[in-house]
């Protein structure tokens, strides 16, 4: 009887033990499926967001390649020269016309030359390049970008011209070689500033600055990531025996730009000898003096739609880099010895963005010059101030078109206090390529 109750015990014991097994075997089985199930979840839910990442890859693709489509296509791109070296070119096509109300004789201002009345004109006739009506297309322009295959070195160079020479002949505006850090050639001198000049549609530019391109060899670097300086050697005013030293830096910060530039030169004037006579070879006296002048320069934007720029430069003894100035002599006659002129030179204007495709700039110039060397000019119609205002609109229907329209008006005051305007209306019409 016991021996039927122990087998009974023992079978009862291997069926609960057997039963547990089986229910921990499906517990086991059911989380390892629970678990397989949230890894396929998961990675559903990965495959979904890549979808949707290479979905919007090809939508951006998409839009690139139809802008690119709508962009103005050029054949000239991507050209090569003889000797290999990649070649852009560039330029635009324009079109200028103006009427001039009063001023000097030809197309853009000429404030330094404006008619004068007065003693200048005893019998008040009226001047007769007011109320004319000028056009021309010789500001067109085109330049040639090099860049040459050179492992190991930074090799390249420009070309650039218009037709804007004597008698709308072809002239070279810019033409030279890069090597590294170096430029030879002939550019905008370094003593100059077009970064802080405000836009004028007038091709003669803002009364105040300048636009002088000069041969020279320039050195540039950089000094940190915002900060870059340069100093060349330039030839001068023709009567200079040796080269001109000019040095500039610039400094760049996120709401603009400001420079410093600095001229040193010989300055060479020749006095002829007044006892020499017709039958004896004339006897020349060369005086020299030390010329220089400073300059400092900020484009400043306190908004995107609005920038400022300022622009001012003290020069003595040269009357060739800043514009409108080589009316008057760099150099005064006092005796048997020479005195510098010395000028005063200041350019400010605002332009505002209305629209992407609408903008003003608002501007005024002037150059004073120093008193104590106008009262020693033998010329009574040497200047001694001149000024300048100018407003302008300039629109811009799809990228490669620009039209303007612009007033300028200009005074000009001489030593011997007679003054002349400069007043006219200009337009210009403008491709780029």
């Amino acid at each position: 009887m016991s021996q039927l109750l122990t087998t009974k015990f023992v079978a009862k014991s291997l069926a609960a033990t057997v039963s547990v097994l089986m229910l921990s075997t499906v517990a086991n089985a059911a989380s390892a499926e629970q678990k397989q199930i949230q890894q396929l979840r998961q990675e559903v839910e990965t495959l979904k967001t890549l979808i949707q990442q290479q979905q919007q890859v090809q939508l951006q693709q998409a839009s690139q390649i139809e802008q690119v489509k709508a962009a103005p296509q050029s054949t000239l791109a991507g050209l090569k020269s003889k000797a290999g070296a990649n070649v852009n070119i560039y330029g635009f096509v324009r079109a200028d016309a103006q009427y001039k109300i009063d001023g000097a004789d030809g197309i853009f201002s000429s404030i330094d030359k404006a008619d004068l009345g007065g003693t200048a004109n005893p019998k008040n006739v009226k001047n007769p390049n007011s109320d004319r009506f000028y056009a021309t297309a010789k500001t067109t322009r085109l330049g040639l970008d090099f860049k040459a295959p050179v492992e190991g070195a930074d090799v390249g160079g420009k070309i650039e011209v218009d037709f804007a020479g004597t008698n709308d002949a072809l002239r070279i505006r810019h033409a030279y070689l890069t090597y590294n850090n170096w430029l030879v050639g002939q550019t905008t001198s370094n003593f100059l500033s077009g970064a802080t000049v405000p836009e004028m549609i007038d091709f003669s530019s803002p009364l105040g600055i300048g636009t002088k391109r000069t041969p020279m060899v320039r050195y540039s670097d950089k000094i940190n990531a915002n900060a870059s300086y340069a100093v060349a050697l330039e030839k001068g005013a023709d009567a200079n025996r040796l080269p001109a030293a000019t040095a500039k830096v610039d400094y760049k910060f996120d709401k603009g730009v400001v420079n410093a530039r600095a001229l040193v030169q010989e300055v060479r004037a020749r006095n002829e000898d007044a006892t020499s006579t017709q039958a004896d070879p004339k006897e020349y006296d060369d005086k020299k003096e030390f010329g220089w002048g400073l300059a400092v320069g900020a484009n400043f934007k306190p908004v995107d739609a609005l920038s400022l720029n300022v622009d001012y430069s003290h020069v003595k003894g040269d009357n060739f880099y800043i514009g409108y100035t080589g009316s008057n002599t760099a150099t005064v006659p006092d005796g048997n010895d020479i005195d510098l002129a010395e000028f005063d030179a200041v350019t400010v204007g605002a332009t505002y963005q209305f629209t992407p495709k609408v903008r003003s700039t608002l501007g005024y110039g002037a150059v004073f010059f120093d008193k104590d060397a106008r009262t020693t000019v033998q010329d009574g119609f040497a200047n001694k101030k001149l000024q300048q205002a100018w407003l302008n609109v300039l629109y811009s229907p799809v990228k490669p078109l620009s039209f303007g329209a612009e007033y300028v008006y200009g005074k000009r005051d001489t030593v011997n206090n007679l003054s002349g305007k400069e007043n006219h209306v200009g337009f210009m019409a403008k491709y780029d390529f």
